[in-house]
């Protein structure tokens, strides 16, 4: 029997598999690694914010509270960043500057 929307809805599914999100956000670490690593972190953490669905953001950061196996460190430097922002002032939305 099928699922209507209302049996669907409770239940949290993923916006994407887990192992696709993992490669997109080790892509971006990948673009970003020429910069130092404060730039580093920051450009990661406005790519996520900015082009990634909240879900996306928060199946990342479910991950890197797992333990992150599979992503590269600055990735999951740039990603908690995202968890910090609560605390931080609005400042720059953008690219890193350089």
């Amino acid at each position: 029997m099928a699922q209507t929307h209302s049996q669907t809805q409770g239940a949290e599914m993923p916006v994407m598999a887990l192992d696709r999100i993992l490669s997109m956000a080790n892509q971006i670490g990948d673009f970003f690694a020429p910069y130092p690593p404060e730039r580093r972190a920051e450009g990661i953490r406005n790519h996520l914010r900015t082009y990634w669905d909240p879900r996306m953001r928060d199946q990342l950061l479910q991950h890197i509270a797992a333990g992150g196996a599979g992503l590269a460190a600055p990735v999951i430097a740039g990603a908690r960043l995202l968890q910090d922002e609560s605390h931080a002032k609005p400042g720059y939305y953008g690219p890193p500057k350089a």
